[in-house]
């Protein structure tokens, strides 16, 4: 098992679809020690979510910032 496997296995994050690619360590602004997991979401459409159709055109990326607990 990876690295990056067992982070996710510890903060219970079982989305196959999840690709790991990096890992930091940052001071916030209360000047605490935090470990960032930087991660991309990424899985194959094989249909318009909203109409059906089966041609995609893909616009970008959306990024997001989650809070796991202690």
């Amino acid at each position: 098992m990876s690295l990056t496997n067992s982070i996710l296995c510890l903060f219970e994050i079982t989305d196959p679809n999840l690709i790991v690619t990096g890992i930091s360590k940052e001071r916030c602004s209360t000047n605490q020690r935090i470990h960032v997991v930087h991660a991309t979401l990424s899985y194959q459409l094989l249909k318009c979510p909203h109409c059906g159709h089966k041609s995609l055109i893909k616009n970008g990326t959306h990024m997001s910032h989650l809070r796991l607990g202690t």
